[in-house]
């Protein structure tokens, strides 16, 4: 965990963590110069005037008015095709696979990514109109996996169908969580419902269900399968695995873990502290609302954050 062990080690020696962890290469660490005409101590030096540290003062962003990500409605269609053009992590044969954004639908009115799937396949020259295989919610980023061969999603599908039922995992998360999951690996084994809280369409826990609400669907089981892959300064990285599929279920099985994802602004409210001790809120007590008492750990992961 490079940034989290540089944030713990910068509260008592901030320069050398630097040091450590900046390219060689680059003109920003002293050792760049060790064998140029400017000796690093003078680069040093310049770098310690008041002067310089006041030409790279850090400007605090609304992310509100900047967020730093694109804002899908404020682009045209022809940026859209260009920012999905330049997402493209993967491509081979009747596969292709790209990020998309955040605030992008997959169907329904435009701008929407079946939609644009014309102009796509124009702008990467491809032989057919790809489909889409699987995707991201919505208010989500994530991989979208394209193909144009039918047959090859076939495929694709049967494989993924296949897994589920021997409950092997097909998709991989990791998330920055508030605090420690204990044990430090294991199973999250919360059945879900989606529920109406303060006129919203929330998921919520659902303990112990009757079988008649398992049958006609209102409850649903979920599995989510976790483990801690580091943790520091009152945070932790953690890699999660659902064995199932359901809205907002990572999400929600972290704040039933007292343990919610960092920048989670709907579920984290759930988590309450008592003594410095979490506890767990009755989910139709509160109101989402954005996370507090996260401060430190967003300058830790370098997380550019509002004073608004």
């Amino acid at each position: 965990m490079r940034h989290l062990f540089r944030f713990r080690c910068a509260l008592s020696s901030r320069r050398w963590i630097q040091l450590i962890f900046e390219d060689p290469k680059s003109s920003r660490c002293p050792e760049a110069h060790l064998y140029s005409t400017v000796t690093w101590y003078h680069s040093y030096l310049q770098k310690a005037s008041p002067k310089y540290r006041q030409e790279k003062k850090i400007q605090r962003v609304n992310i509100l008015q900047d967020p730093g990500i694109p804002i899908v409605d404020r682009l045209s269609r022809n940026e859209l095709i260009e920012l999905l053009k330049n997402s493209i992590v993967y491509r081979e044969g009747a596969l292709l696979a790209l990020s998309k954004p955040c605030g992008l639908s997959i169907t329904g009115q435009e701008p929407s990514l079946n939609t644009l799937l014309p102009d796509l396949r124009k702008a990467l020259c491809l032989s057919e109109t790809p489909h889409i295989v699987t995707a991201a919610q919505r208010d989500l980023s994530g991989l979208v996996l394209l193909s144009n061969c039918h047959q090859t999603t076939r495929i694709i599908e049967a494989a993924i169908l296949q897994a589920r039922k021997a409950q092997i995992p097909v998709a991989t998360y990791w998330a920055v969580t508030v605090g420690t999951l204990h044990p430090s690996e294991g199973e999250i084994k919360m059945p879900l419902k989606i529920s109406r809280i303060h006129e919203r369409q929330l998921v919520i826990p659902a303990p112990d269900p009757a079988p008649g609400n398992l049958q006609r669907k209102e409850v649903k089981k979920a599995v989510t399968r976790y483990r801690v892959l580091d943790s520091a300064e009152g945070c932790s990285l953690v890699q999660l695995q659902p064995l199932s599929t359901f809205q907002d279920q990572l999400r929600v099985h972290l704040s039933v873990k007292l343990s919610p994802a960092l920048g989670d602004h709907v579920y984290s409210s759930r988590v309450g502290c008592i003594l410095g001790v979490p506890i767990s809120l009755p989910v139709d007590s509160v109101e989402p609302h954005p996370q507090v008492g996260v401060d430190k750990i967003q300058m830790g992961v370098h997380l550019t954050f509002s004073s608004c």
